[in-house]
């Protein structure tokens, strides 16, 4: 009997603790008297030998506590947060954080002359011990050899505009202001993110409200190109003749002066000419026929012809320096021999001006 209280006062005090004191005291004193008078009729959930068993009481707690599974919820965020990032993606290409205009890259820094522009170094060419440094970008530079990726940006995701090689002249005019400072200093093998504001890409060339991030990797430089001397010309012998400069760049020498008539702007003249680089590598030449080439003194041959032969008299040769502006420029047609940029050397000989119903022809200087 002793041993009866003693269990149902422990029951009693569980039930205290684990369900409250209010309604589990009465419940308590019920089963302390139906253990007492061994009667297994009034409880319908407790049965008369689980008093008799000193463990069975400690066991209750264990599959009625409530707490444990209450954290169940806590567990339910986990997979929404993890599927969040799936559809990033699909945005497009993630290539800079520029929140609100203004580049994330703490090693990005807005130009001196031009803050509108803000530039960094992102990858940089290893040079091995005891090897020369790469060529880099001076005032000196005429043109550069790169690889220009670029993007149009809305919010942290870029649209692609263009990714290809290029020559291209360190001009400001011919990109945006500002291009010449941008890549000054780097070296060949470089590669340089230029972040410009959308209020200062051409919105003709970029979409417009867009700010354009470009990736430049430089290639090469090439420096302003020095016209061989007099004696290393090639083609014929300049002899005596002087040297002869205009405000266009155009420069000759004038090595036969013609007796003839020199020809009018709406003029056709037949010539006899050769074409070299600077280097003496020669590109074109009508003396290779034998057939004399017909020229419209109105247009479709390049500039530097047009200047040059206008002034040339019947029976004349002269040798003719045209620089890249008036040439080709940095983009010669797709499979010429001339590369970009390249200054010409000429030799042309005005055989004769031609009746006016006579067709022009289609080549050297076109």
């Amino acid at each position: 009997m002793h041993r009866f209280q003693t269990t149902l006062l422990l029951l009693a005090g569980t039930s205290f603790l684990l369900i409250g004191c209010d309604k589990a005291a009465p419940s308590s004193a019920t089963a302390a008297s139906t253990a007492a008078s061994e009667s297994n009729t009034e409880p319908s959930t407790t049965s008369a030998p689980e008093p008799a068993s000193a463990p069975e009481p400690a066991a209750d707690p264990a599959p009625t506590p409530e707490p444990t599974p209450e954290p169940e919820p806590a567990s339910e965020p986990t997979p929404e947060v993890a599927s969040d990032p799936e559809p990033a993606p699909s945005k497009g290409p993630i290539i800079a954080h520029l929140p609100g205009g203004v580049p994330l890259n703490e090693t990005m820094k807005p130009l001196k002359d031009h803050p509108e522009y803000w530039v960094a170094d992102i990858s940089v060419a290893e040079v091995a011990e005891g090897e020369a440094p790469p060529a880099a970008i001076t005032d000196d530079t005429q043109a550069v050899s790169i690889t220009m990726t670029a993007w149009n940006m809305h919010g942290d995701h870029g649209h692609l505009l263009l990714s290809r090689e290029m020559v291209i002249p360190l001009d400001d005019k011919m990109v945006f202001p500002g291009w010449q400072e941008a890549l000054s200093g780097q070296r060949v093998g470089d590669t340089r993110k230029i972040w410009a504001s959308s209020k200062t890409v051409p919105s003709q060339q970029m979409a417009q409200g867009a700010p354009v991030v470009f990736d430049i990797a430089l290639m090469g430089v090439d420096q302003f190109i020095t016209v061989p001397a007099p004696a290393e010309l090639p083609g014929d012998p300049v002899g005596e003749a002087e040297l002869q400069n205009s405000d266009s760049g155009l420069q000759w020498y004038d090595v036969v002066v013609g007796e003839g008539a020199s020809p009018a702007a709406d003029d056709r003249v037949k010539v006899h000419y050769s074409g070299w680089l600077v280097n003496g590598t020669p590109f074109d030449s009508s003396k290779n026929s034998g057939v004399p080439f017909t020229v419209d003194m109105r247009g479709g041959v390049i500039p530097g012809w047009l200047e040059g032969l206008k002034t040339m008299k019947v029976g004349g040769t002269r040798k003719l320096i045209i620089p890249q502006q008036l040439a080709y420029g940095w983009n010669p047609r797709p499979g010429s021999p001339i590369p970009p940029g390249a200054t010409l050397i000429f030799d042309v000989e005005m055989l004769e001006i031609v009746d006016e119903d006579a067709p022009a022809d289609s080549g050297g200087g076109k």
